[in-house]
């Protein structure tokens, strides 16, 4: 009987028989999974009755070290970086503009990467991809040329896809909008790190649910990040409401520490939660762009206060700044002086 066959009888016996699987048995039923050779059906079964039974710590991280096993990691030429990590689904309700941030972020002297994929189920929201390729961005850099990037210093930041940095997950999507219900994949393909500094590298990722907060902590820390910035988001991304405090968690070791994020103590001012589309009700790509590069241009408003804020928040976290206040005015800074917009254009093919 094969590995995932085992796991599969394990946890798959009702609510009140199953039990948890160890790290070694989740890493070779994944192992499994992803080598391609695994019944596509027990690889559904297995995902959802993992969800349903609730993924233990042990068994994220048995899950992490099979998708981390399947990705090139390489070291980039710089003393820190942050990876972005929003939702490979996209959004919807507010255009992603998330997908200049590491611009941004590069400019205020923090080298950064984003990850994703062009499109993904059951949402099928816009993502970084969509926005980066619709300003003439390659989105399809190798691991070795996105490190490259980032160790330019008139560029810094890069976005890497998941079909290039981990082909074997990325072959899943078919199974994965089949399955319909979003499995453990959906949260632990964040922080899978093929890109890292000489020093410290950081994680700036989302969440929605209450329980993930700690469960990000923990597996961030033993992924390997120094520290872990985790923001109740808008749809679940990195950037947390313009117009009202917000619950977020810091982590330097494997504990999360709630603070509350408060928009005004980086003086930031805004009746809407974040960016939303203009032209109609539908988030687009080509919007998403243009507000992005209004943005970059110093045009004050909700997208311009979104890229304040979220580099101000890694900034601050990654102690570069010595307050909210100093963190959010280094970033205006970084964007009014055209700085920002140059390191964006840089990457542009």
């Amino acid at each position: 009987m094969t590995a995932l066959a085992n796991a599969i009888k394990k946890v798959a016996t009702g609510p009140h028989l199953s039990k948890d699987l160890t790290f070694q048995e989740t890493q070779e039923a994944i192992t499994e999974i992803l080598s391609g050779q695994a019944d596509p059906v027990q690889a559904a079964i297995f995902f959802i009755s993992l969800r349903i039974k609730r993924e233990t710590n042990e068994e994220n991280l048995g899950v992490y070290a099979a998708l981390q096993a399947v990705t090139k990691q390489v070291e980039a030429d710089v003393d820190q970086l942050l990876l972005i990590a929003d939702p490979f689904n996209g959004f919807n309700r507010h255009c992603p503009i998330n997908a200049f941030l590491p611009a941004v972020l590069a400019a205020s002297g923090l080298p950064t990467v984003s990850h994703g994929v062009e499109e993904m189920g059951p949402k099928f929201g816009v993502t970084h991809s969509q926005v980066l390729s619709e300003a003439g961005i390659n989105t399809s850099l190798t691991t070795g040329q996105a490190k490259d990037r980032i160790n330019q210093t008139d560029i810094g930041w890069a976005y890497l896809d998941q079909a290039q940095a981990s082909p074997a997950l990325f072959a899943l999507q078919d199974l994965r909008t089949r399955m319909i219900k979003r499995p453990s994949l959906a949260t632990l393909e964040k922080m899978v790190l093929a890109i890292k500094a000489k020093q410290k590298t950081h994680l700036q990722i989302g969440f929605v649910h209450k329980a993930y907060p700690d469960i990000l902590a923990w597996m961030a820390n033993h992924a390997g990040f120094d520290s872990a910035l985790i923001i109740r988001g808008i749809e679940g991304g990195v950037l947390p409401t313009l117009r009202e405090a917000a619950n977020c968690f810091q982590s330097y070791t494997e504990i999360a520490e709630g603070c509350t994020i408060d928009p005004n103590s980086f003086g930031i001012k805004q009746e809407t939660r974040g960016v939303l589309p203009i032209a109609s009700n539908e988030v687009t790509a080509s919007e998403t762009l243009e507000l992005g590069r209004q943005a970059l241009d110093g045009k004050v408003g909700p997208a311009f206060d979104s890229l304040v804020y979220g580099t101000a928040l890694a900034l601050w976290h990654c102690r570069l700044s010595s307050s909210q206040a100093e963190a959010a005015n280094h970033a205006r800074q970084a964007i009014k002086s055209g700085k920002a917009k140059a390191h964006f254009q840089a990457a542009v093919s």
